[in-house]
């Protein structure tokens, strides 16, 4: 009965009919330009008959589906503020082109692995007024599914190719009981010709395998051919069966033109140059260039000015003099030199040398980049607070800031790619409306970065130099800052860093710090800063002079299903340790720091969807101390967290809010712990194209649930502390929102706004916190203190660069 209740209110809001008109409107699809007299397509149904398929795969083979159109059966709809539809010069309704549509639907479902598929076409033409809309609607049978009895490879012409396949039919994408589908043919092709190409076959292609259905049927597919024009033929003799099945073999076709022969050729390395300075018109043979030995012979080197050390250019080289060609190490060598930055080109000329059989040259062009780069930009932003302050906002009000940022990069120190950057950035933060009583100035900040990375591991342990590794770099970063809070405090901040960072695989990245100093100061504290921390005691150990001088470890992950296009897992995992140092040290501070995050996405068409969890723990190590300081702790709320909360705004726990003032009054309101949980759900989809193939309008319905803790209890003489995290406790202080957003997707850069409202508080014992705010016009846009303030307990509106995971 409540819910009944609440949707009755709801529907009395003039809000709920201005969404029905639009839910009706976005119904209305509108012709224009049509031929006058003449039947015209008005729309397209796609209908599945039978077939075992879930809601999500049947909603992306209708897509498929509707791609097979025949171009005089395609309808353009154009879409105009959000909710109408128009259809521009529908073509006149054709029988053949239908037809001819359902014959392309019947042949994807082939590609498929449904080689019985039928497909049929109905046509309904319904006057409006001097109109004759016709309705096509396309009814696709699929059928039962042909899936793989065996497959065999007959290669014996080439014994070294048979045994290659052989060693690695596991990852065949031609499976027993799997669908023999188009992309598996094709990704099996692909498969072995990558393989070949990768044991010294520089020539293989695909016109040299074919896939055969039995012994005694003709060729299933070949690369240059239509590559399912006898499946239904070969699938015949299984049709009456209930799973009809079929068996494959890989064969070799030996090309007949003498000319074509040498596809079949092993090839070896003969010479490697490396031209380190290659130049516009430059060429192998110039006579002023100086030639130079190196790697035992293995490598020619050949520049014109001494740019780079030997020792440099070589650690780059996965190949060398006397290899079999081998395609990934040939792209390993040109990825390895075009990621440390220094070259502006890559590119690996291969020859082949003439009057001999199997034998290649290798030519490294490489063209060098400015050794300066600057740059200098200027930042500006604007925020209106409540009285959920930050620190980076320390007053309420609102606050207008400027930033500036001037950066000098060398890229090519010592001859060795070493490339070193300094930066400086200084910002202020000015108090404009209500907030001007407190002084113009609301915070000033200045701070200078050194970084320098060196394009190899330096490091005794020789199994880390190894140069199989695909990236790997030293990394030595410093930084000073300078923080000024009118009203509040200053802050001073020296980090130091030295570190590693490398890659094994693709889409794998490790980040180890063996060194990682920061010192923060914390001084000047305003009397109103001071009060603020003797009011809220789990602040004491937060907001103090720190030190943290530890180690820490990062993996991060990518891995994206070759078998499932559009499936993407990324994952995040970090340790961080402080205080490992022996004895005494003044601020020094000691704990364990663990966090891990792990991201699904699952990409169709025209939508996405992804989820996200987040967890994260950091223990204190010593009694003193409750909790880390401030600068390492979790925080939830604003555009990439969760979003029905301000940034630094969720938690601790079940701790309330603070009361809602319209004030000027100087606070701090920062919600930070040591503890994290946090899932997100997210429905991305395309809404319009503004401007097409380069501005489209999306939307996104999302879901966050998290919250934030304290590891320890900080309530003096103990007690129940309901920021302190309790796994009894832990559904009762979640903190779920929900809402809605649009993004303008400019392909290199995402604009996002996200609407989202409090659903489950955790600060609220009733039902567990669960409720659904009452939404009007009055809540979302009035002036008033009391929409104000309701705004405060209840919504939140975000602006965010990209999307939030």
């Amino acid at each position: 009965m409540p819910a009944v209740t609440r949707f009755i209110q709801m529907s009395r809001q003039p809000w709920f009919a201005v969404i029905v008109m639009i839910l009706v409107a976005s119904s209305c699809t509108i012709p224009r330009k049509y031929q006058k007299d003449k039947p015209f397509l008005f729309k397209n149904n796609i209908e599945i008959k039978g077939g075992n398929f879930t809601s999500a795969e049947k909603s992306s083979l209708k897509q498929r589906l509707n791609a097979q159109l025949d171009d005089s059966s395609r309808i353009q709809t154009k879409d105009a503020l959000f909710f109408l539809h128009f259809i521009d010069k529908p073509p006149v309704y054709d029988s053949i082109s239908a037809a001819q549509s359902a014959s392309y639907m019947r042949y994807s479902m082939q590609f498929l692995g449904y080689f019985n598929a039928a497909a049929a076409y109905k046509a309904d033409t319904v006057k409006s007024g001097e109109q004759k809309r016709v309705t096509v609607t396309y009814t696709v049978t699929p059928g039962k599914v042909t899936l793989i009895d065996t497959n065999r490879y007959r290669l014996t012409q080439r014994e070294e190719l048979q045994t290659l396949a052989l060693k690695t039919q596991k990852e065949s994408f031609l499976v027993k009981n799997a669908p023999v589908s188009k992309n598996a043919v094709y990704g099996e092709i692909g498969r072995l010709v990558q393989l070949y190409r990768n044991n010294g076959y520089y020539k293989f292609t695909g016109d040299e395998l074919r896939v055969r259905g039995d012994t005694t049927i003709e060729a299933l597919t070949n690369i240059g051919d239509d590559p399912f024009e006898n499946l239904a033929n070969l699938a015949a003799a299984g049709a009456k069966r209930d799973s009809p099945t079929i068996k494959l073999s890989v064969d070799l076709i030996v090309p007949k033109d003498p000319n074509r022969l040498n596809r079949l050729v092993k090839y070896f390395v003969r010479n490697i140059y490396i031209m380190p300075d290659f130049g516009e018109n430059d060429s192998l043979r110039n006579p002023a260039l100086t030639t130079e030995l190196a790697g035992g012979g293995n490598y020619i080197i050949k520049y014109h000015k001494n740019l780079f050390k030997q020792p440099f250019l070589l650690r780059n080289m996965f190949i060398k003099k006397g290899d079999a060609y081998n395609q990934l190490d040939y792209y390993r060598t040109i990825n390895s030199f075009a990621k440390i930055g220094v070259w502006q080109s890559v590119n690996i000329q291969i020859e082949e040398v003439k009057d001999s059989t199997g034998l290649i040259d290798l030519v490294v062009e490489l063209v060098p980049a400015r050794k300066f780069g600057f740059d200098a930009n200027v930042e500006s932003s604007y925020s209106i607070n409540s009285n959920n302050t930050s620190l980076a906002n320390a007053t309420v009000g609102n606050v207008l800031g400027f930033s500036g940022n001037v950066s000098l990069v060398n890229r090519n120190v010592g001859r060795e790619a070493i490339r070193m950057s300094n930066a400086l950035r200084a910002g202020v933060e000015l108090n404009v409306g209500s907030a001007r009583q407190n002084g113009l100035i609301n915070s000033n900040e200045f701070s200078y970065n050194n970084g320098i990375a060196i394009p190899r591991l330096i490091t005794p342990f020789k199994k880390l130099n190894s140069k199989r590794l695909l990236t790997q770099q030293t990394v030595i970063n410093t930084n000073l800052s300078y923080i000024n809070r009118i009203n509040l405090f200053n802050l001073q901040s020296v980090n130091i860093s030295a570190g590693y960072e490398w890659t094994n695989r693709v889409n794998r990245k490790f980040t180890l710090k063996p060194l990682n100093i920061e010192f923060t100061r914390l001084y000047n504290e305003s009397d109103s800063f001071r009060q603020t921390i003797i009011d809220n005691p789990f602040l004491r150990s937060s907001f103090t002079t720190a030190l943290v001088a530890g180690s820490s470890f990062n993996y991060s992950s990518s891995y994206f299903n070759p078998k499932h296009k559009g499936r993407q897992r990324n994952f995040k995992g970090n340790v961080e340790i402080s205080g490992i140092f022996p004895g005494y040290i003044k601020y020094l501070r000691r704990f364990v720091k663990f966090d891990a995050e792990y991201t699904y996405t699952k990409s169709y068409p025209k939508s996405a969807i992804v989820t996200r969890l987040f967890g994260g723990v950091g223990i204190p190590l010593t009694n003193d101390e409750t909790s880390l300081p401030f600068f390492k702790q979790y925080f939830g709320g604003g555009s990439n967290s969760m979003r029905g909360w301000p940034i630094r705004g969720l938690g601790r726990g079940a701790q309330p809010l603070a009361q809602y003032s319209n004030t000027s009054n100087t606070t701090l309101n920062d919600r930070t712990g040591d503890i994290q949980l946090e899932g997100n759900f997210e429905y991305r989809y395309d809404i319009a194209s503004i401007i097409p193939n380069s501005i489209l309008l999306k939307g996104a319905l999302f879901v966050d649930a998290g919250n934030v803790w304290n590891f320890k209890n900080s309530l003096p003489g103990g007690g129940r502390d309901s920021t302190q995290f309790n796994p009894k406790y832990l559904y009762n202080q979640l903190a779920v929102s929900a809402g809605t957003g649009f993004r303008i997707d400019f392909s290199y850069f995402l604009i996002r706004f996200d609407l989202a409202l409090r659903i489950k508080r955790p600060d609220i014992d009733a039902d567990n916190g669960w409720r659904l705010p009452s939404i009007n016009y009055k809540n979302l846009l009035s002036g008033n203190d009391i929409n104000k303030q309701w705004r405060y307990e209840n919504f939140n509106f975000t602006i965010g660069i990209n999307y939030p995971f």
